[in-house]
């Protein structure tokens, strides 16, 4: 059982935490598309062999890239440890629950990296003419859907994680209850969609521009929490 109503006094730390939480969720929009435009976006469209022709002439750009995404992968885990103490005082077991939602995508994620690096390596062995263009190109598809399956893997963990975060700031008040509201629902979609990609491929292409919601939860949550901080008009649920 628990009780509702009791008042909590917001304090530095939470405070000093809310704004590092604010930083890190800006800071991961950053350098995710640092490691994901010149990986990613900027190769859209691109056969194999012109996506390894860049690969093996700005080598060094691509795995600066990589690391990028490892990083941002890092980044979650370092704005779940922010989170958890700022709602801590909230509901400490439901603060430790999304903590280690939160932690599973993020080791999740950095793991899935792997494919991604061996995928670099198909592109890198195109010029040694070991394989035959097509050869090397269904395999580093093959890869690219086991990177695939992992990062869907950590959008499932991070969306629940993510969606107890924004719960507790909901009921506390740490943030207006539209903004944590918008959050949960956007943390619904983010474990509704690689769930959906997972069981029907097909529809992968028609389902990931609905991820856009949870990426606008994140860059609203960490504007307000950098400029405005935490409510101090907070309830905590406490057992009795």
């Amino acid at each position: 059982n628990h009780t509702e109503g009791h008042h909590i006094q917001v304090t530095a730390e939470q405070r000093t935490y809310a704004r590092i939480a604010g930083i890190m969720f800006l800071a991961h929009f950053i350098i995710e598309e640092l490691g994901d435009y010149p990986t990613i976006l900027a190769r859209s469209g691109e056969t194999f062999a012109q996506t390894a022709r860049y690969v093996v002439d700005h080598e060094a750009l691509w795995r600066a890239a990589l690391l990028c995404v490892g990083l941002a992968w890092i980044s979650v885990a370092v704005v779940a440890f922010a989170l958890y103490v700022v709602l801590e005082p909230v509901h400490k077991r439901f603060a430790q629950l999304a903590l280690i939602l939160r932690l599973g995508g993020s080791f999740v994620g950095a793991a899935s990296l792997m494919f991604r690096v061996v995928k670099t390596q198909f592109y890198s062995a195109s010029a040694a003419a070991m394989f035959t263009t097509e050869q090397l190109g269904r395999l580093a598809a093959m890869t690219q859907q086991g990177a695939n399956a992992g990062i869907y893997t950590a959008w499932i963990f991070m969306g629940l994680g993510e969606g107890i975060f924004f719960a507790l700031f909901w009921r506390s008040r740490y943030l207006p209850r539209a903004l944590a509201g918008f959050g949960v629902f956007a943390c619904i979609v983010l474990v509704a969609v690689p769930m959906g990609s997972l069981a029907y491929p097909q529809y992968q292409a028609m389902l990931k521009p609905l991820l856009l919601t949870s990426l606008l939860a994140e860059l609203a949550t960490g504007l307000w929490l950098l400029v405005k901080g935490l409510q101090s008009d907070t309830h905590a649920i406490t057992p009795t």
